[in-house]
């Protein structure tokens, strides 16, 4: 007299993110009502969902339940063991007509293999007078590993492009990154920036072929805020000049004259006011901005700010903070294109300064990306924080 229990199919295909069907089969032969529930193990138990958690047998009564297993893309490909193990009532159980173990059903799940990633070059568009900077970023989203060959394709011969690694190879669930570096053949030292096209392609031995199109902006050696500020110190240096010999010199030389002197105060006073005008540099009036991300473990998240609709946002100096001692990476960037990229682990409270401020033009993004691989102790997240501190001028 007993409980009994199997898979009425007890091996399947599941293909992956495609759900599998089975039914677990019950039958009571005992003369008493059996109350049971099930324990689900196996490697593929997390993927699997029963129809119910327990059920009433009657004497002589065949229940079904229903078995859902969905697999994920990134689970091995092979044969898996599915078991249900069918626990009594503890009461039930030690009944003298109870069975003597719990009944156990098993089946085979066969995942096939496949091969499927997601390949991205980012940033699409890098800027700078002496070079450009990407990344090439593979997730393989298979249960197979992948193998990619990585060539590039210059569309002038003004630039040379080099992938760092121009083979990856990313197993089962993995990830893989390499830096492509775009390189002028001649810089120049002002005027208008020069765009420049590129293609990165991604081959795999299965004949998949990704053509990843990218820009390298190249910029004048000379920044354009330059000239004017080099015109207004020159400024600066000319109206002291006038003011020295003009008015302060004479005035020191002859006091006598209160009414004169007072008069020349009026002007020295208005000229001082124009040379402090000239000497500032055209950064435009001090700002500072505030970036806080805080994913959770194993998760990226973003923070992002806009310069203001006809304005320059100037960027001298920056502070990153990560107070819990968090493991991962940020990075700063302006839209797409990265600024600045470490480990969370390089750092606590860091600052950076600036010899030539990052400039944000009109509605450019700030953008502080934090990638969470563990948090800190006690911790379910990573907090990360930025405090950039910078000049905000009006747009010419």
């Amino acid at each position: 007299m007993a409980v009994t229990a199997k898979f009425v199919t007890d091996r399947v295909e599941a293909l992956p993110n495609v759900a599998a069907a089975l039914t677990l089969r019950l039958y009571n032969d005992d003369a008493t009502t059996r109350p049971v529930t099930f324990a689900i193990s196996g490697d593929l138990g997390v993927h699997t969902r029963l129809g119910s958690n327990s059920a009433t047998l009657e004497t002589n009564q065949i229940v079904d339940v229903p078995v859902t297993v969905l697999v994920p893309s990134t689970v091995d490909a092979g044969m898996h063991t599915l078991t249900v193990l069918v626990q009594l009532d503890p009461d039930a159980a030690n009944d003298s007509g109870a069975n003597d173990g719990p009944p156990v059903a098993t089946a085979t799940i066969d995942v096939p293999s496949h091969s499927d990633y997601t390949v991205e070059l980012q940033p699409a568009r890098s800027k700078g007078s002496s070079s450009g900077r990407h990344r090439i970023r593979l997730a393989n989203t298979g249960n197979v590993a992948v193998i990619a060959e990585l060539s590039t394709i210059a569309m002038d011969d003004a630039i040379r492009v080099q992938v760092a690694e121009t083979t990856l190879t990313v197993p089962a669930g993995g990830t893989q990154e390499t830096t492509v570096q775009v390189t002028p053949t001649n810089t120049f030292w002002n005027g208008p920036t020069i765009d420049h096209g590129f293609i990165v392609s991604a081959t795999a031995p299965d004949g998949r072929s990704d053509e990843l199109a990218g820009t390298y902006q190249q910029r004048p050696r000379v920044p354009s805020w330059l000239g004017p500020a080099a015109a207004g110190a020159a400024a600066a240096l000319i109206i002291g000049a006038i003011v020295w010999f003009a008015f302060l010199r004479p005035w020191v030389e002859d006091t006598a004259d209160q009414a004169a002197a007072d008069a020349l105060r009026e002007q020295v006073e208005e000229l001082e006011a124009a040379a402090a005008e000239a000497e500032e540099l055209p950064l435009g009036t001090p700002t500072d901005v505030r970036l806080d991300v805080d994913p959770a473990g194993g998760n990226s998240e973003r923070a992002v700010e806009a310069a203001r609709l006809g304005t320059v946002l100037s960027i001298t100096d920056i502070v990153l903070q990560n107070p819990t001692g968090a493991v991962g990476t940020v990075a700063w960037l302006r839209n797409d294109e990265v600024l600045l990229q470490s480990e969370l682990a390089n750092f606590r409270d860091f600052d950076l300064h600036f010899v030539a401020p990052y400039q944000f033009e009109a509605s450019d993004e700030i953008v502080l990306e934090v990638t969470c691989r563990t948090p800190g102790s006690g911790q379910s997240s990573c907090p990360v924080g930025a405090s950039l501190v910078g000049f905000e001028d009006e747009a010419d």
